[in-house]
């Protein structure tokens, strides 16, 4: 029994210090009980209540040390971020695709159109694979957001080793990590404790996303103009730009460091992305050095400004 106690005791340590110093001894308890009565089905559903209790209490976003909910916003944050990332992207490519397909003046050559229309349901369904999850949270619902999640996960994993398999490296993960690592993120980060996203101003961020995006686009991305070989995309750097923004700003509305360092991370990893798929196009030149360095900087300014707040939040709690 001495050994069950030692190994449920370890299985409880996915509960945080502070919980587990609360009731931690209450849990170990129920379940040596459960292990005494041999009630198999009952001990299974306690083990992975418990699992679930520790997502929550690692990622909460109130009634918890102050540590712990800037870890929760954090990651809710990053993740909300990350969907309006894709959906910015996704709507931008498939404008650009779209302006071609019907455009273009003479006779196609070879499989051009169908290569076109291929490439702009990818698009839309990338599109939807950001925006359906995004709009569900907003609206509120979140055990449909949840499933969504889950369900585009599942049938993405298949896509991705169904095609990606025998090409599976460091840049395939970099390029998209961007599209997937919000998904993956959400039904932990968006528990039943967490709360939800302010409606109103996701709505103008969706909204402002689908319009800007393929101005963007359609304005500076079609083919030949000089963005396409010369540096970061227009997207980036509305991002980036996006960040400066918040630098300046951040004073008049305190200190958050969850937005702020999920902020920095999106922008690394928009930037990683599009650092990918240029280098698939053409080497790196000066000009793409000297912007990613340009892009850097900011995303370098609001780490330090996002640990500076992490630490005046935690230390004033």
């Amino acid at each position: 029994m001495i050994d069950t106690e030692a190994q449920y005791r370890a299985v409880v340590r996915v509960l945080p210090a502070w919980y587990r110093a609360e009731r931690g001894d209450e849990m170990v308890g129920t379940l040596l009980d459960l292990h005494g009565e041999r009630d198999r089905a009952a001990l299974w559903s306690e083990l992975w209540a418990l699992l679930a209790l520790g997502v929550r209490t690692r990622l909460a976003g109130r009634a918890a040390p102050a540590r712990t909910v800037a870890l929760g916003d954090l990651v809710r944050q990053a993740v909300l971020l990350g969907l309006v990332w894709g959906v910015l992207r996704s709507a931008g490519k498939a404008s650009e695709t779209l302006w071609v397909l019907f455009s273009f003046s003479g006779p196609y050559p070879g499989n051009f159109r169908s290569v076109l229309t291929s490439d702009l349901l990818t698009e839309l369904i990338r599109l939807a694979v950001s925006l359906i999850p995004l709009v569900l949270l907003v609206d509120g619902w979140r055990r449909a957001a949840r499933i969504a999640a889950g369900a585009i996960l599942a049938a993405g994993a298949i896509w991705f080793l169904a095609k990606h398999s025998s090409g599976l490296g460091p840049e395939s993960v970099l390029y998209f990590a961007p599209q997937w690592l919000p998904l993956v993120l959400l039904p932990v980060a968006f528990h039943v404790d967490a709360p939800l996203p302010p409606s109103r101003p996701w709505w103008w961020v969706i909204g402002g996303s689908l319009v800007f995006a393929p101005a963007l686009a359609l304005r500076f991305g079609l083919p030949g103009d000089p963005d396409q070989i010369t540096g970061l995309s227009p997207l980036v750097w509305l991002c980036v730009l996006a960040g400066a923004g918040y630098l300046v700003f951040r004073h008049r509305i305190g200190p958050r460091p969850g937005w702020t360092l999920a902020l920095a991370l999106c922008i690394a990893l928009a930037v990683v992305q599009n650092v990918v798929l240029k280098n698939g196009i053409i080497p790196f030149g000066a000009m793409v050095i000297a912007q990613v360095c340009c892009a850097g900087v900011i995303v370098a300014a609001l780490a330090v400004a996002g640990i500076r707040d992490y630490r005046r939040v935690v230390a004033d709690r």
